[in-house]
């Protein structure tokens, strides 16, 4: 079993959704697999560059719809490659990565339509003068 604090966290070129599954470690989260089984358990470890994951109290549901807790101290590790997805909590919504996500997009939307204004008066004022010589 992989521990938590073995796990190199700290490497800031990885993407917001590894960042998100790291930060859902401890947390119960469903993950669908390609042959259509489904997990649900407690995150004990996730593996970034491989999307490996290892779950604890977990609750399996074949692609058939018969459900089966696994026993306690069965500690599942799913390969990321044959994961279809991964269904983080709601609470995760109130991170403060998410936050940050959120601000630096509102940022972009506001620049951008600062300068979709600015070409569009600029156009608007072109078409103005343009106006005025064919007047004169």
């Amino acid at each position: 079993m992989t521990s938590k604090t073995t796990t190199n966290h700290s490497n800031n070129n990885i993407g917001v959704p590894l960042k998100l599954l790291y930060e859902a470690e401890g947390m119960k989260i469903t993950v669908e697999l390609k042959n259509g089984e489904i997990y649900r358990g407690l995150l004990v470890a996730a593996e970034g560059e491989t999307m490996n994951v290892s779950l604890t109290d977990v609750l399996r549901t074949r692609a058939n719809g018969h459900v089966q807790k696994l026993p306690t101290s069965t500690c599942l590790y799913l390969k990321g490659t044959s994961i279809r997805f991964l269904a983080l909590p709601e609470l995760l919504k109130q991170s403060p990565l998410i936050q940050t996500v959120a601000t630096q997009k509102r940022k972009l939307e506001q620049a951008l339509a600062e300068q979709m204004g600015e070409s569009s008066n600029n156009k608007g004022q072109r078409q103005h003068r343009n106006k005025k010589r064919k007047v004169e």
